[in-house]
């Protein structure tokens, strides 16, 4: 019985196997493409909004970084140097009091 039983268990295995469904073929998919609309908003103009629009755009619509919550200067300054160690945004520690300053300069009352 016991050589009977991995017998038996290999033949249903083999009844039992659906046939390989064939591959579409490459050229079946269709490109997409989206259309995104224009980024219409920017930093106030000025030397604040000049120093984020080179500093941030990159990254983060101007939407975005205007649309937050006021925050502290330390809340800011935490966010700046998140930026710089976690995600790497080359930004120069050098220049943190003058972002910070350009983020509040920005931020909603």
């Amino acid at each position: 019985m016991r050589r009977l039983l991995p017998a038996a268990l290999m033949a249903l295995a083999a009844c039992s196997a659906e046939p390989d469904a064939p591959a579409a073929p490459a050229n079946d998919a269709a490109p997409v493409a989206i259309a995104l609309p224009a980024e219409t908003a920017a930093f106030p103009a000025g030397p604040a909004g000049e120093l984020l629009t080179q500093h941030c755009t990159a990254c983060h619509s101007a939407d975005l970084v205007t649309r937050q919550p006021p925050l502290t200067a330390e809340k800011w300054q935490a966010t700046v140097t998140k930026m710089r160690e976690a995600y790497h945004a080359p930004l120069d520690p050098a220049q943190d009091r003058q972002l910070v300053a350009a983020l509040l300069a920005v931020q909603p009352r």
